[in-house]
């Protein structure tokens, strides 16, 4: 700023020097202990200006030096920046609007405008997930996590398989321990590795620490525990138990836990787990299950549903209330209500079973009649 004012006060004192050279001619007569100066007014102002020119860059050079060769380097190079700079924007644009990969020349052009460590990260970049290598010992941690995180991207066009997503994903926890995006990755895939114990202790894992909800991670665990079960004869009981704490209320779920509970032996929990449910929820898969393990005494239900009037059971319960009263030999009662049914909500189960009971009796002309029925109403669904 002083300099732009000195050049500013030269301009104007030569200008007005220019305009009156009356004044630049007149003699100028300076006497000082003994001596003599005389010279013209317009050479010695000229003179005083250049000398204070002189003095700012001698200052300006002093400084300079004080400050070491750096500032010297950075001024001297502060246009050769700004071009540098230009083709950075350049090249990143033309990477963001995809047209085309970024040349490494480009980037390193770039070096002093952006630090070298910013420059490797833009090169990782750019680099398509499947073509990342594996990081070395020494590299920058911020370059090892961003590798695996373009690797492992789960919108990656062309991704790496399984074992070398989960080498990065490893590696990024390593140099980022307890990395939470890292952590939830390591969790699919040992989801497709089909490691489902490990699954589903990185699944629990990100539930605990906040980092999934309990909408997501309840199906999942419980899909994985269903399929330890049966991959399991000897833990299933656990992993069933496991589902139903889960998902005590999913059909699926209550009724290979009431299969477990009935392998070992223990038909009153199985009894009471989905004759409650039937009270709460219409399930047709349930209420077959449950008739199952209520042939051998079906009279005794079958009065327990019948103390309750038609609007009060849901048509799950009306459907096995009665199938109890066939399987009773209450063949009339049993074709009145389930007729009611199967007219009243047109159940598709409940046309299946007249169909069944028509066919015991050799009346194949009805039960064909029910049977298509029954296929209507399953095709409606």
């Amino acid at each position: 700023m002083r300099f732009i004012l000195l050049l500013l006060l030269a301009l104007a004192v030569s200008i007005a020097l220019i305009v009156f050279p009356n004044i630049a001619d007149q003699a100028l007569r300076v006497e000082a202990f003994g001596w003599i100066f005389e010279t013209r007014q317009g050479a010695f102002i000229v003179a005083l200006l250049a000398l204070l020119l002189l003095l700012w860059l001698l200052r300006s050079f002093i400084s300079m030096l004080f400050a070491g060769p750096g500032m010297a380097w950075r001024s001297l190079r502060l246009g050769s920046r700004k071009r540098r700079e230009n083709k950075l924007r350049d090249a990143l644009a033309q990477w963001l609007d995809g047209r085309g990969n970024v040349n490494a020349r480009a980037l390193k052009r770039c070096r002093g405008v952006l630090p070298d460590w910013a420059i490797d990260m833009l090169q990782t970049m750019i680099v398509p997930a499947a073509e990342l290598p594996l990081p070395a010992e020494d590299q920058d941690p911020l370059i090892t996590a961003l590798a695996a995180r373009v690797a492992t991207d789960p919108q990656a066009q062309n991704p790496a398989d399984t074992a070398t997503r989960k080498a990065h994903l490893e590696a990024w926890l390593h140099v980022h321990p307890g990395a939470p995006l890292a952590a939830s990755r390591l969790v699919d895939i040992a989801e497709e590795e089909g490691d489902l114990l490990e699954f589903i202790n990185r699944l629990e894992g990100d539930w605990k620490q906040g980092r999934r909800s309990a909408d997501v991670v309840k199906p999942r665990l419980v899909r994985a525990c269903l399929k330890l079960a049966g991959q399991s004869p000897e833990q299933s009981m656990a992993f069933l138990r496991k589902a139903y704490r889960l998902l005590p209320d999913d059909p699926k779920v209550l009724l290979a836990y009431g299969n477990g509970l009935l392998d070992s032996g223990d038909v009153k929990t199985v009894q009471r787990l989905w004759n409650g449910y039937l009270e709460q929820h219409s399930n047709d898969r349930i209420a077959r299950a449950f008739l199952k393990i209520q042939r051998d005494d079906p009279i005794r239900v079958y009065r327990k549903l019948e103390r309750k009037t038609a609007s009060a059971l849901n048509p799950a319960q009306r459907w096995l209330r009665a199938e109890l009263a066939h399987a009773a030999k209450l063949d009339g009662l049993a074709f009145e209500q389930m007729q009611a049914l199967a007219d009243d909500c047109g159940s598709a189960a409940a046309w299946d079973s007249l169909g069944h009971w028509h066919e015991e009796l050799g009346d194949f002309e009805k039960a064909a009649g029910c049977y298509r029925q029954a296929l209507e109403k399953h095709a409606v669904r």
